[in-house]
């Protein structure tokens, strides 16, 4: 029986690595990934630069208005000087406050960078910059945003993207731009004027706008601690320790659901090419049918696990080779989360989960592909159970903000949402009787599943059933529903 399995597991495996596709997958999938995932921040930078102006009496708007469209610059900064503070909650340090005093007081980001002691830092380009106005009139300035006259830029003349006309007194502020599909900079605007307009109230009730800041800085500070801590080191306080778990449990079941929505393709891909090549009849008659099963099941988990080796080697070397270029503030918390990976306590229903989410979504991609003689037949099947797997993909996004959440808990009872649910509920702390009850509940409905795949394996592999013969088998189970004959 070993021998059979190992021989099927054999065959499969050599076929489906020496297959270019799949060396194109293990090298194309991380960088398609990592490409997607800088994505926004490479579309971000990619942006030109938009220059605006401000026609007003004094400069109070416009310095409101620089401060808004420097947040997200400066919240990059923040990071980067701070990152235990603004990640996970702690006291933020001497140079973090020092940077956020200067920018109360009107300074730029580059300036409270200087300001705050802090080495050079790659910060996002600017998206919008602020310049003089050229002209002082909404005719004088119509040119420049027709693009008919430009502005002098240190990038060279430009055009005009947008000019802004602030009224004295309690006047309509006007926002002029030929660009009506890009509002950022015009919600900026509406920010900046809520921010002048509360400093306004305050001054008219004869209240310093000043104390507003002193109330923030007199502020106590609220420290998070909890009664499990994860380190002796940090105490009860709550520090990158004790959130690090919960990250890597949601890195996990998202690669959990990317494998396994990877490698059961193989599967389904490799019975219909059998099937319609009259392969299966070869087979059979060397060895019995649940071991060609186990063999073919053995050989797409290798897959998956050649795969996951490969890559796990890959990120190790470029942690080694590339580690020191990372930012200390960033590099830290990343390691903490990547090395909470290994926790036993997370690692083993990790492991678990895959094994028999494998199992269970393998066997009924198997079954289905032994049911369709081509693509087209594969596709009808194929559309609800790819709606099934994007369930966990919605439900990973619901675990971040909340892992607690009532439908986290429910949806987790689902057996063909276990292997991915359980994953992102262990750092909450699970009582053992409910780990224990999910894995029984995944081991008992993956050897359900994997008897019912038989069945439906033998009635496509040997008795050649077809996606037609479906709704036949729904008739006979439905009381009361004939199937045509």
């Amino acid at each position: 029986m070993i021998r059979s399995i190992y021989l099927v597991a054999r065959r499969d495996y050599l076929g489906y690595v020496q297959a270019w596709g799949f060396w194109l997958g293990l090298l194309l999938t991380p960088l398609l990934l990592t490409a997607g995932i800088m994505a926004p921040s490479w579309a971000e930078n990619s942006q030109p630069t938009r220059y605006y102006t401000v026609v007003e009496t004094g400069n109070a708007f416009s310095t409101a208005l620089r401060a808004e469209v420097d947040e997200t610059r400066a919240a990059t900064a923040r990071l980067s000087l701070d990152p235990a503070s603004i990640v996970g909650g702690s006291d933020p340090n001497e140079a973090l406050t020092t940077f956020d005093e200067a920018l109360d007081e009107g300074a730029s980001v580059e300036e409270a960078l200087e300001r705050a002691g802090a080495p050079a830092i790659d910060l996002p380009q600017a998206g919008f910059v602020y310049i003089d106005p050229p002209a002082s009139t909404q005719e004088a300035l119509t040119p420049y945003l027709l693009g008919d006259s430009e502005i002098e830029t240190p990038e060279g003349p430009q055009p005009l993207f947008a000019a802004i006309f602030v009224p004295d007194g309690d006047g309509e502020i006007q926002y002029w731009s030929e660009n009506v599909t890009s509002d950022t900079l015009l919600r900026r605007a509406q920010s900046a004027e809520q921010t002048l307009a509360e400093r306004r109230v305050f001054e008219a009730a004869g209240v310093n706008p000043a104390l507003l800041r002193q109330a923030e800085q007199d502020t106590r500070p609220i420290t998070e601690r909890r009664a499990r801590p994860a380190s002796a080191e940090a105490g009860s306080q709550v520090t990158m320790d004790d959130r690090a778990p919960f990250y890597a449990s949601v890195l996990m079941a998202f690669m959990l659901w990317f494998l396994i929505f990877s490698v059961v393709n193989y599967l389904l891909m490799g019975t219909i090419e059998e099937r319609s090549n009259k392969i299966f009849d070869s087979l059979l008659t060397s060895v019995k049918l649940p071991h060609m099963l186990a063999g073919k099941l053995l050989a797409v988990l290798a897959v998956a696990l050649t795969l996951m080796g490969v890559w796990a080697i890959g990120t190790a070397i470029m942690a080694t080779v590339f580690g020191d270029m990372i930012d200390p503030g960033i590099r830290g918390p990343l390691f903490t989360v990547l090395g909470s990976v290994g926790d036993i306590q997370l690692l083993i229903p990790a492991l678990l989960s895959f094994v028999l989410g494998y199992l269970m979504y393998g066997a009924i991609f198997l079954a289905l592909g032994s049911l369709c003689d081509t693509i087209q037949e594969a596709q009808t099947l194929m559309t609800p159970l790819i709606v099934m797997l994007m369930v966990p993909m919605f439900m990973i996004t619901v675990a971040i903000s909340d892992p607690e959440s009532p439908i986290i808990s429910v949806m987790s009872w689902v057996p063909v949402f276990t292997p991915f649910l359980l994953i992102l509920r262990i750092p909450t702390v699970l009582p053992l009787w409910e780990i224990t009850g999910l894995l029984v509940l995944m081991i008992a409905s993956s050897l359900l599943v994997l008897w019912l795949a038989a069945r439906v394996y033998m009635a496509g592999a040997v008795h050649g059933a077809g996606v037609g013969d479906i709704g036949k088998w729904i008739g006979k189970i439905i009381p009361g529903k004939k199937s045509k004959a």
